[in-house]
């Protein structure tokens, strides 16, 4: 495993160390939307308020 300046995904998989990526590679979101949209997703409901008709 080369770990150099940035450590990626696959070397934190396979060295068993997600967090350590986690620390190195911190992002911003929107928590509460994400949850939301992760709901649906699990209860097979649209994603939008309002989705297209079918053409």
């Amino acid at each position: 495993m080369s770990r150099g300046k940035y450590y990626s995904l696959e070397e934190a998989r396979n060295a068993n160390d997600v967090q350590g990526y986690a620390k190195e590679n911190k992002s911003k979101g929107d928590k509460d939307k994400f949850n939301d949209i992760l709901e649906r997703m699990a209860k097979n409901l649209p994603v939008a308020d309002q989705t297209s008709k079918k053409g």
